[in-house]
């Protein structure tokens, strides 16, 4: 999970997280079937759900990614097949490439490798999404310093600074209903 989820949105996570208990981990099986609005109110938090179309729209991106297969549909929901973490080519892809890297380098404190960081991300937060300027841009620690993190490039993601402050010293899936909220909160205020 911890080359997964650095490379999803949080809604992303949200619904792979959810589809992975309801198979893998419930059932002891790859495969799950549900539809999205039950989907969108598995993910949703206290009671808040996830809109049919956003669903429909994060597991296609899911499915591009490698992360499920979508299968038949019948009366009792879309069959979704789990891929572990461990099969997703985008993770595969990461451990083939942190073999080759020397883990141990500060991309954190270097102010030219802070720069590389920043533009591996192109400049725009992985958790929210916002295109970021020299300004407002931080570096967060995946895995917390707290939790033994490293200043590794791997270890860092480029975020702005409300998605840094509300993930602080979380875990990924510690912060995912925060981070989450906070996105929500904020397209709702630019919609009004």
């Amino acid at each position: 999970m911890d080359y997964l989820l650095p490379e999803l949105t949080p809604y992303e996570a949200a619904i792979y997280i959810y589809l992975l208990r309801n198979s893998f981990v419930k059932n002891g099986v790859s495969g799950v079937r549900a539809g999205k609005r039950t989907i969108g109110c598995g993910i949703g938090s206290r009671g808040a759900k996830t809109s049919y179309t956003q669903v429909a729209k994060v597991l296609k991106k899911l499915e591009e990614k490698g992360c499920i297969k979508v299968g038949d549909t019948n009366r009792n929901g879309t069959l979704y097949i789990v891929s572990l973490p461990k099969d997703i080519p985008l993770v595969t892809g990461k451990i083939e490439s942190l073999l080759h890297q020397d883990m141990e380098e500060d991309y954190f404190n270097d102010p030219d490798k802070r720069r590389e960081v920043f533009e591996r991300d192109k400049w725009v937060c992985k958790y929210c999404g916002e295109k970021l300027l020299p300004e407002n841009v931080t570096l967060d620690h995946f895995t917390p310093q707290s939790k033994g993190g490293k200043h590794s490039k791997e270890n860092l993601k480029t975020c702005c600074l409300l998605c840094n402050g509300i993930k602080s010293g979380k875990t990924y899936e510690e912060a995912t209903p925060f981070l989450l909220k906070s996105i929500q909160e904020r397209r709702a205020r630019l919609h009004k």
